[in-house]
């Protein structure tokens, strides 16, 4: 199950995630993630409260990530990544050290935590 809460200021909508991004619930994950791209210039995720994650869930989410580098809004991340997200995106090889070069400079989802390393 997903459910999300859209909080909307001006230009910037944070989008705070509850739930399983799975592909059980990738189509409501497109649709809310599209929909919040056409109405802010800035993207603000909040995943705290993320509790599964699944390789359709990451490609969604990275999708989103590069649209708004394309489009030259803003994408961020409000609170803390839970542990199943950097795991899921550990796991299917989306942990970077370096950035994903789009040249953001503000925020990579995939930018692994030092202690990351300590996992493995």
């Amino acid at each position: 199950m997903i459910d999300f809460k859209v909080e909307q200021s001006d230009d910037k909508r944070i989008l705070t995630i509850n739930g399983e991004l799975t592909i059980e619930n990738a189509d409501a994950l497109q649709d809310i993630l599209v929909h919040s791209l056409e109405y802010a210039e800035h993207l603000v995720l909040n995943l705290e409260n993320v509790t599964d994650v699944d390789l359709s869930g990451l490609q969604l989410l990275f999708s989103a990530y590069k649209t708004t580098m394309e489009l030259k809004k803003d994408f961020s991340l409000n609170g803390n990544c839970p542990e199943v997200f950097k795991d899921a995106a550990r796991d299917a090889g989306y942990s970077l050290h370096t950035g994903c070069g789009s040249g953001c400079n503000k925020i990579c989802l995939w930018m692994a935590d030092d202690n990351d390393e300590q996992k493995n």
